[in-house]
């Protein structure tokens, strides 16, 4: 399947085609807002609890066209992810954030079976539709591995539901946590670099810790072998105001071209 030279439906994502060659596949699943009218009714009408788990403006924190010129693709969904959360398993990605990470109710009433199997098939599989063309695009290219980062942004404090998940992680967490399913999808030597990349600008990178790995990281570790596969979460604190919820611009402005630079150095470093 060719890849399209941008998203086919712009509600659910958009797709920025490399340039210049193809060295990789950036993903960023859950930056997106975008609440469906059809999913308006099944939701609280809380704006700001809706708000809370959601990774705010990450696609805003690298540079997309200075990636995407030196051959790297980049995939940004645009739908809500108490919506449908595309870092869950296709069997319960429909509204699967009953409550959000601090306890607030989201989901004010279930859908019906039928209403679950369009929504899913409407909004969440054409990501992993787009996932596999690109990747398969790639391996066209290249015969040996390739590099696949999910980018997200974590809290930073772990709240209850954190801590029930991960209770022995720290309640201070590091500026970036790499996760490669501890060790599975990627060569020790690929996370080590990614992790001396960013440690260039911020002494506090973890591996593994407190996260592991989501599903956008397992699916293609589990249908695409021989990746250098990785999630990357960005501490909110070091770009953004989590309580009034907005940009820091002074902190945006060093953070994004450090980190657009790191990425760039990856998946050029690992381009064979």
């Amino acid at each position: 399947m060719p890849l399209p030279k941008e998203s086919a439906i712009p509600s659910i994502f958009r797709y920025f085609p490399p340039q210049n060659g193809y060295r990789g596949v950036l993903s960023i699943p859950h930056s997106g807002e975008v609440i469906p009218e059809e999913l308006k009714p099944f939701l609280t009408n809380d704006s700001k609890a809706l708000a809370k788990d959601v990774d705010y403006k990450v696609d805003e924190l690298v540079d997309i066209e200075k990636l995407t010129q030196n051959g790297i693709a980049v995939l940004v969904a645009n739908i809500h992810r108490t919506c449908i959360d595309l870092n869950r398993a296709k069997d319960i990605c429909v509204l699967n954030w009953k409550s959000n990470s601090h306890g607030e109710k989201l989901v004010m009433k279930e859908p019906n079976q039928d209403q679950i199997i369009s929504m899913t098939e409407k909004y969440y599989t054409p990501y992993y539709e787009m996932i596999k063309s690109s990747i398969n695009e790639l391996e066209k290219i290249k015969k040996d591995k390739i590099t696949f980062i999910d980018l997200h942004s974590m809290p930073s404090r772990p709240t209850d539901y954190h801590l029930k998940i991960n209770p022995n992680q720290k309640m201070e967490r590091p500026d970036f946590c790499v996760s490669d399913i501890e060790g599975l999808s990627c060569d020790k030597a690929f996370i080590d670099f990614v992790c001396e990349k960013l440690g260039v600008f911020s002494s506090k990178v973890t591996q593994n810790d407190p996260y592991f790995g989501g599903h956008v990281t397992r699916h293609v570790h589990a249908n695409f072998a021989n990746k250098n596969n990785i999630q990357i979460e960005i501490n909110r604190a070091i770009y953004m105001d989590e309580e009034k919820r907005c940009l820091a611009d002074s902190l945006v402005s060093t953070l994004k071209p450090n980190l657009t630079q790191a990425l760039l150095e990856t998946f050029m470093h690992f381009d064979s």
